[in-house]
């Protein structure tokens, strides 16, 4: 196989223009981005365009770039806005062709993947790891196999039977029931949920659901090292194009884990290293930087959970003050 993204995706080269990135980092930006748009049609076919393009970070004349690209190597799709995306043609599924050396340095990659905690591509990479797992022969299979899951259990703290019946219920649509145990109380019991999302946020694994046990339902966050158990119910659930709450908007808000569609704004005077540190990166989509006079470093952000900001400040000591905080919110509605 030709390992050169340009010539593996057609019009890669013409792509280069609409990322930051450049040379190596921007064929993985490209190659990336073209996968997790494949897995996101096959994920949830009836989220709208806006919302997919949201997520991409990528505007409509790039997002039919991809889709001429994914054409070309075999997976293929239309969209309606009444009914969503619907595969036509998929040969990036079949896992062939590969050695077992290919398939060790594949696992090697992932366990890597998972254990840095890069978002939704290290979820993806779990389903992948164990897709290339069930191709080796014994005794790598079953040798790799423990190996993969143990790395799941204790980097992700999520047991293999919930990620993989989680999955499945959101595949198929279906409601769920989880033994769940409740921060603030730790009190567990059952739940009914409409398993809509799973995602990653600081190496930890979320599932986004509506509630079927509340009257009126609510949108939710559980985490999956709280599921002691899972079970489907065999209920169908028929999601309508675009219903998700807006989870897009409510996950640009996170900070750190929590998401929440509310946000608060916190600002915070950096003087000394702190200062220098903070400069260096972005740390949310909506923090703003302002220098003052003595080299201090005035910073805002804007989110759903001020208090993860507040943490995050507190790690610098006497160099950090907290300004102001525009409100503390009650996260009831979105942190379980």
């Amino acid at each position: 196989m030709d390992k050169n993204p340009a010539k593996q995706f057609p019009g890669f080269a013409d792509d280069h223009k609409d990322t930051k990135a450049s040379g190596l980092s921007a064929e993985v930006s490209r190659v990336s981005r073209l996968l997790y748009l494949a897995q996101a049609v096959r994920e949830d076919p009836f989220q709208q365009l806006a919302a997919l393009l949201a997520k991409l970070g990528i505007g409509r004349s790039q997002f039919y770039k991809d889709k001429a690209a994914l054409a070309d190597v075999g997976f293929k799709f239309v969209y309606s806005k009444a009914k969503g995306f619907r595969i036509t043609e998929d040969k990036l599924t079949p896992i062939t062709g590969l050695s077992v050396s290919d398939r060790l340095i594949l696992m090697i990659a992932l366990e890597q993947l998972c254990q840095a905690g890069d978002g939704t591509l290290a979820a993806m990479a779990v389903e992948a790891g164990r897709k290339l797992v069930g191709g080796l022969p014994a005794p790598f299979r079953d040798e790799m196999s423990q190996s993969f899951e143990t790395l799941v259990t204790s980097t992700l703290g999520v047991k293999a039977n919930i990620w993989s019946t989680l999955r499945d219920c959101i595949l198929a649509q279906q409601r769920t029931r989880i033994l769940y145990t409740r921060s603030g109380t730790w009190e567990q019991r059952w739940r009914e949920v409409d398993p809509r999302y799973l995602y990653m946020r600081d190496k930890t694994l979320y599932l986004y659901a509506r509630t079927a046990d509340e009257i009126p339902a609510q949108w939710k966050v559980f985490r999956l090292s709280r599921m002691a158990r899972v079970e489907a119910t065999g209920i169908s659930v028929n999601w309508k194009p675009g219903e998700d709450g807006d989870f897009a908007r409510k996950k640009r808000n996170a900070f750190g884990a929590f998401i929440g569609e509310n946000t608060h704004t916190v600002t915070v005077r950096f003087r000394g290293e702190a200062a220098h540190y903070v400069r260096e990166r972005q740390w949310h989509e909506s923090d703003v930087k302002r220098e003052e006079a003595g080299g201090t470093l005035l910073y805002q952000v804007t989110v759903a959970e001020p208090m993860e900001v507040v943490r995050w400040a507190r790690q610098f000591g006497e160099e950090a003050e907290i300004l102001d905080i525009s409100a503390i919110p009650d996260n009831s509605q979105e942190e379980e």
